[in-house]
């Protein structure tokens, strides 16, 4: 246990990613916002993810530099969004 805790996977990690991004409402196990919910929905962030990354891949599978060009394309539209909202 304590390994997982000092060297997490890197599924592990994604999820962290996911889970420090979510809402929190202070509490462990009780409303919407709560710390094992945001953890489920961090799973469910990084399936959804990976699958994307994924059913890419597999539609291209000769063409691994197209994936990575496209899901960079995807991380600095994701980064314009961001920005977009944070000027709202």
């Amino acid at each position: 246990m304590l390994e997982n805790l000092t060297h997490p996977t890197p599924a592990r990690n994604l999820i962290n990613k996911f889970y420090y991004q979510l809402p929190n409402n202070g509490y462990l196990a009780e409303g919407l916002l709560s710390c094992e919910r945001r953890y489920k929905e961090a799973i469910t962030c990084a399936l959804i993810c990976i699958e994307e990354i994924l059913n890419d891949y597999e539609e291209f599978p000769y063409k691994i530099q197209l994936g990575k060009d496209h899901w960079n394309e995807v991380k600095q539209e994701l980064i314009q969004i961001q920005n977009d909202q944070m000027e709202k």
